[in-house]
């Protein structure tokens, strides 16, 4: 009686019928569900923010968001005009500023056309900014004239008491003090006029100080043409026929930054699925086998995008480049169906419908578990906390899943339709037939004519790559040079030299350092007092950072003090002229250099430029302080940003209070703590997660471990080849650790399961067939992880280099090592066979694989 068939048989059975019969139906329901998912892919957008990549509870993402909301601008647009006639580039500030103004603060945080109020702040209170010594010394001296011509108008100097006369009091003498005291004599023409104007006047500039951030496309679009039209408005050829005006400022080049990223990326991208196309023509070597390999792999990719959408919502600075990787990885499940089908129509001459049938048989367990090592292996990223990883794992886990379920979908309607139209195989020895395969030829012949030296060596190869292994990681082996992550410097950009420029005139805008926000000013004194005592007790090879800066400090010091001292002054000074010891001519020149209604100042005095890097969104001043960096020490350096980090972290004022603080130095501490922490979970659990497909795909039989074996020299392989070139891990090619682990048990399964489908076919024709499909498997993997080697970014060009080695090592291991292990095992039994004058159990070239 004849058994029934399993459920998961008939099941296959009935797909590959329905594919036959129906498979424009089939096409028309896939591509019901592709129009809309790839309708949702288009809407991804990418944030290239750091802080995307850790967790939105991490206490340094918080702080940083809240101190960011709290500031009063994102970025700055700045305007910068040049002509030959001086004046009419003032008319074009006076004329444009204010209309630039008038936009509102959904768009304008404020326009700095100048420093004429500041100017004309320290003009005023020049006394007060004057060294405490040098107003004293002035005070000395009027007091000390005063007296002397108190004396002389009594007769006293008739005593010899003018022998040594104090100096006299006249406008000029007082100016040159006063002006040398505040060292304004140095660079008092720095801004003439007040103007940020230079290069001989013919070059000024405008800042506009904005909430709109440039990576905010369509605000940031929507901003520049306001301020095109503005310009417009002006006019500046009627101003002056030779003035031009462009931009430049954060604004502009974050915008050039985001552009460069998403151009970056499609590069890569287009690459990567160009490169992969190609190798696959240059495998199957048929037109249409290229078109319905593009066909199903841009179905995979859809769904994987659309449901990004859905579940992720958008990509980071770790997922952007996922196009090119989950295209060469995904494309594998397709090329093992097409092989077999190709093989079944070809070699065994199955017409179409049986060749599906086969096709679905013979492959669909071997790509899903090999799909689910994949699947595991970025599955292992998804459990990790930061969201770099994260992100990476959900995507490219679903993207497996998804590329096989499309393979399984639409692949086999597609060969139907195909072969509907044309027959595939009309010569079955035609050209194509006789060339294809040849990727597998040299493993083939090296594993069935010398197996014992391949397996010796490779053994022998596996022993000192595991102890290389151990000696990378017990160096360390994370990158610690954030140079190395960089993007590489193809040519500067024009806005990025016209910003060198800009530079020289308004000199470097804000603060050189980390922004931490207090909760409120009588915490000011309280947390800079804390801090300097962090910076006296650290040791000296130890200091963690140069200074503290408040809003504080920009006011003048010991005012109380100085006022008394000029307060006593000026009463002589009037004394002086009520009794005509000064001549009205004197008084004239005197009166315009004496202090004014001068009062104590406070940071609300302050004018809008000085005080702008203490300003909140909301008007409130001096809750922001800066943290400056330890001179000679490099930001690039991770381990510094780490001591930076650690010393304004968490904050614990006297009266218990604690203030957090965060930006770009905690940011990169903690994700560099966060590599730390979840690298040996993801490791760990990808591994075991492989194991445990691996041992289900074979049921605990002996041919797991000899997967797993192969996996392990692919890994240690891999390893060895991180410590001879030094590539250290980082935020994004640590990834290719655990992806390795998938595809390299990717590669061995498939090998083992034609093994055990087919126990009686020769070595070298399954290395040939099924070696040679995992070859261009892993070829294409590697093409889409060669094409990020094409990127700008350095960290995503390393991550491209260690994936592709993980690709070399766990590909040799498969297709040469394994199954010249299993050659060697065949002949050592049929040899031990005949010896004991039995029949061999097996052929030479057929290993038992149970």
């Amino acid at each position: 009686m004849a058994t029934r068939p399993a459920l998961h048989e008939r099941f296959l059975d009935w797909l590959a019928s329905l594919q036959v019969r129906r498979p424009w139906l089939v096409g028309l329901l896939i591509l019901a569900v592709t129009v809309p998912a790839a309708y949702g892919a288009r809407g991804l957008g990418l944030k290239t923010d750091f802080a995307e990549l850790l967790p939105e509870n991490k206490s340094s993402v918080v702080e940083m968001r809240r101190v960011s909301q709290k500031l009063t601008s994102a970025s700055t647009l700045t305007i910068v005009a040049q002509g030959n006639d001086t004046a009419a580039l003032k008319r074009f500030v006076d004329e444009a500023a204010p209309r630039i103004r008038a936009l509102g603060p959904e768009w304008v945080g404020s326009v700095e056309d100048g420093v004429r109020d500041t100017q004309q702040f320290l003009e005023t209170n020049k006394y007060l900014y004057a060294p405490y010594d040098d107003v004293k010394k002035l005070h000395d001296e009027v007091l000390s004239r005063y007296d002397y011509e108190v004396s002389k108008a009594s007769g006293m100097g008739d005593l010899g008491l003018d022998d040594e006369a104090p100096p006299a009091l006249t406008g000029e003498s007082i100016k040159k003090r006063v002006d040398e005291a505040r060292g304004k004599a140095a660079d008092g023409n720095k801004f003439p006029g007040g103007y940020y104007l230079g290069e001989d006047g013919h070059m000024i500039v405008l800042m506009v100080r904005t909430p709109v951030e440039g990576g905010s496309v369509q605000r940031a679009a929507e901003l520049r043409r306001r301020i095109d039209g503005i310009v417009a408005e002006v006019n500046p050829k009627s101003l002056d026929a030779s003035m031009e005006v462009r931009y430049t400022g954060d604004f502009i080049t974050s915008v050039e930054e985001y552009n460069g990223v998403k151009d970056d990326l499609a590069h890569v991208g287009v690459w990567g699925v160009g490169m992969v196309l190609a190798v696959v023509l240059l495998f199957f070597l048929r037109v249409r086998v290229l078109i319905a390999m593009a066909l199903t792999i841009g179905i995979g990719l859809a769904w994987t995008f659309g449901m990004t959408r859905l579940t992720v919502g958008y990509l980071n600075s770790s997922t952007g480049f996922l196009v090119s990787i989950i295209a060469g990885n995904g494309i594998n499940f397709g090329i093992i169906y097409m092989a077999r089908y190709l093989e079944a129509r070809r070699a065994q001459g199955l017409e179409v419908a049986e060749a599906i049938r086969i096709a679905h048989k013979d492959t669909w367990l071997a790509t899903l578990a090999a799909a689910g090592a994949a699947g595991v292996a970025y599955g292992s990223l998804a459990v990790t906390d930061f969201r770099g990883f994260k992100h990476f794992g959900v995507i490219g886990g679903m993207g497996m899943f998804l590329c096989w379920l499309g393979t399984y979908l639409a692949l086999p309607s597609i060969l139907v339709v195909s072969e509907r139209i044309s027959p595939m195989f009309k010569d079955r020895n035609g050209w194509q037939t006789r060339a294809r395969g040849v990727y597998g030829y040299l493993f083939a012949w090296l594993a069935d004519k010398f197996p014992r030296p391949v397996v010796m060596i490779g053994a022998a190869a596996g022993v000192v790559a595991t102890v290389m292994a151990v000696q990378y990681v017990r160096a360390d082996p994370m990158e610690y040079n954030l140079q190395n992550l960089r993007n590489e410097n193809r040519g500067e950009s024009t806005a990025r030299a016209l910003s060198t420029r800009v530079d020289k005139i308004v000199g470097r805008m804000g603060q050189d350092g980390m922004a931490v926000m207090v909760d409120r000013l009588d915490q000011v004194h309280a947390y800079k007092a804390e801090m300097d005592q962090r910076l006296a007790a650290a040791p000296e090879d130890q200091k963690p950072f140069d200074k503290v800066v408040t809003a504080f400090q920009l006011l003048p010091d010991r005012q109380g003090e100085k006022l008394a001292l000029i307060s006593e002054m000026m009463d002589r000074v009037q004394r002086a002229r009520a009794k005509g010891f000064i001549s009205d001519k004197d008084w004239q020149e005197l009166e315009p250099q004496l202090p004014n209604n001068l009062h104590l100042l406070s940071i609300a005095d302050l004018p809008e430029r000085m005080a702008r890097p203490f300003t909140e969104a909301d008007g409130t001043r001096g809750r922001i302080i800066y943290i400056v960096p330890k001179t000679g020490r490099s930001i690039w350096d991770a381990r510094y940003l780490e001591l930076w980090a650690a010393s304004f972290r968490e904050v614990k004022l006297p009266s218990g209070e604690v203030i957090k603080g965060s930006g770009r130095a905690v940011i990169f501490a903690d994700m560099m703590q966060a590599v730390r922490d979840d690298a040996p979970k993801a490791i760990l659990i990808s591994l075991l997660g492989t194991v445990a497909v691996v041992f289900l795909a074979f049921r605990f039989r002996r041919a797991s471990w000899a997967v797993l074996g192969t996996l392990v020299l692919g890994v240690g392989g891999l390893a060895a080849f991180l410590l001879l070139k030094d590539i250290k891990l980082n935020f994004l090619n640590f990834v290719a650790v655990p992806i390795t682990f998938g595809v390299g048990a990717d590669y061995a399964v498939n090998m083992m399961k034609r093994f055990q489908i087919e126990p009686e076919a020769k070595i070298k024709s399954v290395v040939i067939e099924t070696g040679g499909a995992v070859i261009l498997c892993s070829l294409t993997t590697m093409l889409g992880y060669v094409a990020l080697m094409f990127s700008t970014n350095q960290a995503i060009v390393s991550f491209g280099m260690t994936a592709g080695m993980g690709e070399v090592t766990t590909l040799v291991a498969a297709v040469l090592v394994l199954p010249a292990a299993l050659a060697w095992r065949a002949r050592s039994r049929r040899r031990d066979a005949t010896a004991s004058d039995r029949p061999p159990a097996m052929a030479v070239e057929s290993p038992s694989v149970s």
